[in-house]
């Protein structure tokens, strides 16, 4: 693999071109892990708006209506829903793992199987998730990927 990097004053923003004769599923991986650096989302911690970098963040949880993002320092409402947060995170490397839960991939440690047919994602911060078995295909694709 070639890698060239071209740094110039005259540039206004990053620009990523990758040539290649066929993307494998490492190639498609890292393209997702690289679009999770082009946007950020807003996370409130009382009236005062944070704006995160999704690699910041762990996972997103919903609990009564309400959604949370999880970083490894603060836990931030979102005024946004889970599932329009699950469509702006879909080409990265977060994944629906529950009814009421996105995990962000690259924060996962270990899976392992429980006894209902459902998984315990053990994440790096020591956190531990439910993946329910509805989910758990959507989970394997992200990570064969």
């Amino acid at each position: 693999m070639k890698i060239t990097l071209h740094e110039g004053l005259g540039l206004s923003e990053p620009e990523i071109e990758i040539r290649c004769h066929i993307a494998d599923q490492r190639l498609k991986r890292l393209l997702d892990y690289i679009r999770q650096y082009s946007f950020s989302l807003e996370g409130r911690i009382g009236e005062t708006s944070f704006y995160l970098h999704s690699e910041e963040i762990i996972y997103v949880d919903s609990a009564d209506g309400r959604t949370f993002l999880y970083s490894g320092k603060n836990v931030y409402e979102s005024r946004e829903t889970l599932s329009s947060l699950e469509e702006k995170l879909a080409n990265t490397t977060f994944v629906r793992i529950s009814k009421n839960c996105i995990v962000n991939t690259a924060w996962l440690k270990s899976v392992s199987p429980l006894w209902n047919h459902r998984l315990e994602a053990l994440l790096k911060n020591g956190e531990k998730l439910i993946v329910s078995r509805n989910y758990i295909p959507a989970l394997k694709e992200k990570l064969s990927r």
